[in-house]
């Protein structure tokens, strides 16, 4: 930011020295400020402040080594591994329905594989 040094103006109004903020920043700079805000209002260190009992929080808890891995649950042995079921085709051909007399033919593909893709489509 430019700091302008203090002047008078040709109508004799004394104009007393400032920073004068670049145009178009004040935008950035309340977003700037509303998160520096944020932070100190949000993000706060977690100690405290007062001096009176009761106001500290607890420590945190220690690890024990008297812990035994892998951790087994009570009754946890006693279940079957999950399986998944298995996949059925969800349509059989030829297709019968009861109203129909004759089945609908199987269905023909009408592309055959591979697709050359060396022709230039000549012929069309």
């Amino acid at each position: 930011m430019p700091f302008v040094k203090g002047y008078t103006k040709q109508d004799g109004t004394v104009v007393r020295a400032h920073w004068r903020a670049p145009a178009g920043t004040s935008q950035q700079t309340a977003l700037a400020i509303g998160i520096v805000a944020a932070v100190f209002i949000f993000g706060g260190s977690g100690t405290s402040t007062g001096g009176g009992t009761g106001t500290g929080r607890l420590p945190a808890p220690r690890s024990s080594s008297a812990v035994t891995y892998p951790i087994k649950w009570p009754g946890g042995e006693k279940t079957a591994p999950h399986q998944a079921p298995a996949s059925a085709p969800t349509v059989s051909y030829p297709i019968r329905r009861p109203e129909w007399k004759q089945t609908a033919p199987r269905p023909v593909p009408t592309v055959s594989y591979p697709i050359r893709w060396d022709r230039n489509g000549e012929g069309q």
